[in-house]
């Protein structure tokens, strides 16, 4: 396993060695990702080169650092360069997190912190210029994950893989700078009580690259020298005298391809980046002006399928007051059935004897906005 310390070291002989052995493929057909998840360390096999005729590899050096665009065009490459091409993709993006456990959307948009979704799923990450992202991308029968398990130790890189038809890819993040007070932040949830069913995220110890930069040299690593170095190497694997690499850099107003342009569209859209969510449930509770509430909720494709209230007794409220208020607030769970999780768009009184009297409306809208910042 590749050292922090040989990371301190770019472009050194020991950093290429290391980077060498995690980009080295083996030769493992499978026929389903769901075998990437399930995948065991890799054994020793023969190089998969001997098997398959490669084309010249390609690296694209993406100068954007616009998250929706250099996912969409991630994901482009992948689908449309030629199957039998090794291609590498470099770029960083502006302060972005990729949700939904380990985040609170709406903290997110107060700190203008964008919450982007990419393709290929995995945990939850946080991106800013000091985090640079690396796109592997390999014919199919040439992927395995240990292609870049060897990266790093610990959690200056996280990982996640994705197969289309002939192509696979291992995308990676290498926390060489990054702000980990601003990670720590932006990654911690409002909402300790979300159970959900899709797959969690487990933190890991964070570090970065230039923490581990020994005193003796006086240069922090930078983006380029960890871009130059992985770029060396990966032509080292995949080229040769008679298949030189070609380095094409990119940027939004380079690129006409209109698939790459619908996919930021996609990308941005409230159907992707929340409309997908998996069925998950939350529950807390709160103080209001007419007593302790809590909320037991759930969620699926991040609209309300469920939500109940239950008003606890109060020394304040006859017996009758707190049926009537109990009463109101199972009309209120009823019209909020369907409403998107986060904003609850459109939410408004509930109907019935109460839809006109001001008590009511007013007591409405401080369950809402009350539930809005709890969320």
């Amino acid at each position: 396993m590749l050292s922090l310390a040989a990371l301190s070291q770019p472009c050194s002989s020991r950093f290429a060695a290391a980077l060498a052995s995690s980009l080295r493929p083996t030769f493992r057909p499978f026929s389903s990702s769901r075998q990437v998840r399930q995948e065991k360390a890799a054994q020793p096999q023969t190089p998969a080169t001997e098997h398959v005729e490669l084309r010249a590899p390609a690296t694209y050096i993406s100068e954007s650092h616009d998250p929706w665009f250099n996912l969409s065009y991630e994901d482009w490459l992948l689908r449309n360069t030629p199957h039998d091409q090794p291609v590498l993709f470099l770029y960083r993006n502006f302060p972005c997190v990729n949700p939904w456990k380990e985040t609170t959307p709406r903290k997110l948009h107060e700190a203008g912190t964008p919450l982007v979704r990419r393709r290929s799923g995995g945990g939850t990450v946080y991106h800013d210029l000091g985090n640079t992202n690396f796109s592997i991308i390999l014919p199919r029968l040439l992927f395995t994950r240990a292609h870049g398990a060897e990266l790093v130790a610990r959690a200056v890189s996280g990982s996640a893989y994705k197969i289309v038809q002939h192509r696979a890819y291992h995308h990676g993040t290498m926390l060489i700078s990054s702000s980990l007070s601003e990670l720590g932040k932006s990654l911690r949830s409002s909402s300790p009580g979300i159970e959900t069913k899709g797959i969690a995220s487990f933190p890991s110890p964070v570090t970065t690259l230039n923490a581990y930069r020994p005193s003796a040299q006086p240069h922090p690593i930078k983006h380029d020298d960890f871009t130059d170095a992985v770029i060396h190497e990966f032509g080292r694997v995949y080229a040769g005298k008679d298949k030189p690499m070609q380095t094409i850099e990119t940027d939004e107003g380079r690129v006409r391809e209109f698939k790459v342009w619908n996919g930021v569209k996609e990308l941005k859209s409230w159907e992707w980046t929340f409309g997908q969510t998996p069925e998950f449930s939350n529950d807390f509770e709160g103080d209001l002006s007419f007593g302790k509430v809590s909320v037991s909720l759930t969620s699926r494709h991040a609209l309300l399928t469920s939500i109940t209230f239950h008003l606890s007794p109060s020394f304040t409220f006859s017996t009758a007051d707190t049926q009537t208020h109990q009463a109101f607030l199972d009309a209120l769970a009823l019209s909020l059935v369907g409403r998107r999780y986060e904003t609850l768009d459109g939410a408004e009184s509930p109907e019935g004897d109460w839809e006109e009297d001001p008590k009511w409306m007013e007591l409405a809208a401080e369950v809402i906005a009350w539930l809005r910042h709890t969320m």
